[in-house]
């Protein structure tokens, strides 16, 4: 892959997991990286790892707080070259037991999130004739499993945004990519937020972080629409298509805990 040093790169979420593993793949690649995340701690922590890490401090669920952020970065850095929406949070609720704030929550963080991470910088790129926005969705944003409902729902409406953002875009050289991982090696599930009994823990394979990073610096350099990591993910996907009804099936077995 062809090496581009010295891009501006955003990232959100970049505190731990996919994020913290992103920032620092885009580092060593000799990019400058604005790494975003509400733990100033952990960022401290990212940014002696590197010269070319930027901490700054915001909250994608916040819309005042991420306004500063992108004046901040708009005045001080310009418009970066790449922009990618990894903040995000889970839920582990079956259907019924999925209550409203924790709905609101999810989709404050996972969708709207999103727009906020986005919104600002679009006019620079569009004007500048180039920038690549980037949503790291999920393998669940393609196809619903058992106990994440809500969490399938906010990733579902992701690729709803992005069809109609490349639309907008079009012809702009803009472009919109979707990164849609598996079971990850991280934080992620541990800080989901969870309502009555949890999701049976069935997880053959689990990608690592540095797997998903690898893979959203890739997309970084292309106009590639969407990729989807890892074979059972692939191949959920395909099975899904051809027999939506034994997955519901298989699915049911395997992930529901009821009680």
């Amino acid at each position: 892959m062809e090496r581009t040093d010295g891009r501006l790169v955003l990232i959100t979420g970049a505190s731990s997991g996919i994020g913290r593993a992103a920032a620092l793949a885009f580092a060593a690649r000799g990019d400058r990286v604005l790494a975003v995340a509400r733990r100033l701690d952990a960022l401290g922590a990212l940014a002696a790892l590197g010269e070319r890490l930027s901490p700054l401090v915001a909250d994608v669920a916040d819309a005042a707080s991420m306004e500063a952020l992108a004046q901040r970065v708009l005045v001080e850095r310009g418009v970066p070259d790449v922009v990618v929406a990894n903040a995000g949070i889970g839920l582990d609720a079956l259907f019924g037991e999925t209550g409203d704030d924790a709905l609101r929550r999810l989709f404050e963080t996972n969708l709207i999130g999103v727009f906020r991470t986005l919104r600002p910088f679009l006019p620079g790129m569009v004007a500048r004739g180039s920038g690549r926005a980037l949503v790291v969705s999920s393998i669940v944003g393609k196809r619903g499993v058992p106990h994440y409902a809500g969490y399938s729902a906010s990733k579902f409406a992701l690729h709803g945004m992005a069809d109609a953002l490349r639309s907008e875009l079009w012809g702009t050289g803009v472009s919109v990519g979707l990164v849609c991982p598996a079971s990850t090696e991280t934080e992620f599930r541990s800080k989901a937020l969870r309502q009555g009994p949890a999701q049976r823990a069935v997880r053959p394979v689990r990608r690592s972080a540095e797997s998903v990073a690898r893979a959203i610096v890739s997309m970084a350099a292309s106009r590639r629409r969407e990729r989807i990591l890892g074979f059972e993910a692939k191949l959920l996907t395909l099975a899904d298509t051809l027999s939506p009804a034994l997955i519901d099936w298989l699915l049911a077995r395997a992930l529901t805990r009821r009680g």
